[in-house]
C-alpha cells in the first residue's frame, strides 16, 4: 500500500477520465454485472461528464502530490438538475449514438439492467417516509491508497459543501457488507434507515441530519 500525500479539491473538467478510471477500478464487479464486460473508457467518462456538468461544485477529488487523482466524491444538492441535464443537454442523444456505433463496447443487456435499476433508484429516492435535499451519489478511493482516511477527508469536504448549501438532510446508499465504509459514515453522524435494492442485491440506506 502506497502512502498518499494529497489534497482534497474541487474537480476540473479534465479530471473526468481519471475519476471514471477510479470508479471502474473500485466497482469492477458492478461494472461487469451491468455491462457483461469492461466497457470502453468512454462509457464511464460520459456518465461522469453528465454528473459533473449538472453541479460542478459538488464534484470533489483527492489529488496526490504528483497530480494523480486517487479518489473522488460526487455530492449533489439538486438531483432533479441531473435528470434535466441528461434530457435537455443532449446527453441521452450522444449516449445513444455512441452506443449504437460501438463506442461503448457493449450491447443491449446493460441498457435493460440500467433502466431496471434506475426505476428502483427513483422509487426509493421519492419515498414519502424520508426525504433528503443532499446526497452522496458516488465515492471511491484508488485501491493502493485505501485505509488512509482519504474517504473521510472527501466526506468531510462534502459535508462542508452541504452546510454552505443549507442542506438539512443527507442521504447515501452503501452495500450492507461494506463494513469499512459504513464505519466511516457512522463516525460522521450517518444513521441506518432501511434498505432498497437493485439487480445486484440490497443497499443500506443511511441519513445524516445537518445542523
Amino acid at each position: 500500500m502506497m502512502l498518499c500525500q494529497l489534497s482534497v479539491e474541487r474537480a476540473k473538467p479534465d479530471d473526468i477520465p481519471a475519476i471514471a478510471a477510479v470508479f471502474t477500478e473500485s466497482f469492477k464487479e458492478s461494472v461487469l454485472h451491468h455491462c457483461g464486460r469492461l466497457p470502453k473508457p468512454q462509457a464511464m467518462q460520459d456518465v461522469f461528464q453528465l454528473v459533473y456538468e449538472a453541479e460542478p461544485q459538488a464534484a470533489l477529488i483527492a489529488r496526490r502530490d504528483d497530480g494523480q487523482v486517487v479518489g473522488y466524491c460526487f455530492a449533489p444538492t439538486v438531483l432533479p438538475r441531473l435528470w434535466m441535464k441528461a434530457i435537455c443537454g443532449g446527453h441521452l442523444f450522444k449516449w445513444t449514438w455512441r452506443w449504437l456505433t460501438g463506442q461503448y463496447g457493449f450491447g443491449l443487456h446493460p441498457v435493460k439492467v440500467i433502466v431496471m435499476n434506475k426505476v428502483a433508484f427513483l422509487g426509493s429516492a421519492v419515498s414519502p417516509s424520508k426525504s433528503a435535499n443532499a446526497r452522496i451519489l458516488s465515492i471511491a478511493v484508488a485501491e493502493d491508497c485505501r485505509s488512509q482516511g482519504i474517504a473521510s477527508q472527501l466526506m468531510e469536504q462534502a459535508l462542508l459543501y452541504f452546510k454552505e448549501r443549507k442542506a438539512n438532510r443527507v442521504r447515501l446508499e452503501v452495500r450492507p457488507d461494506n463494513v469499512p465504509a459504513i464505519k466511516v459514515y457512522e463516525k460522521l453522524g450517518f444513521y441506518r434507515f432501511g434498505y432498497t435494492a437493485d439487480s445486484q442485491g440490497q443497499w443500506l440506506i443511511m441519513f445524516k441530519e445537518m445542523e
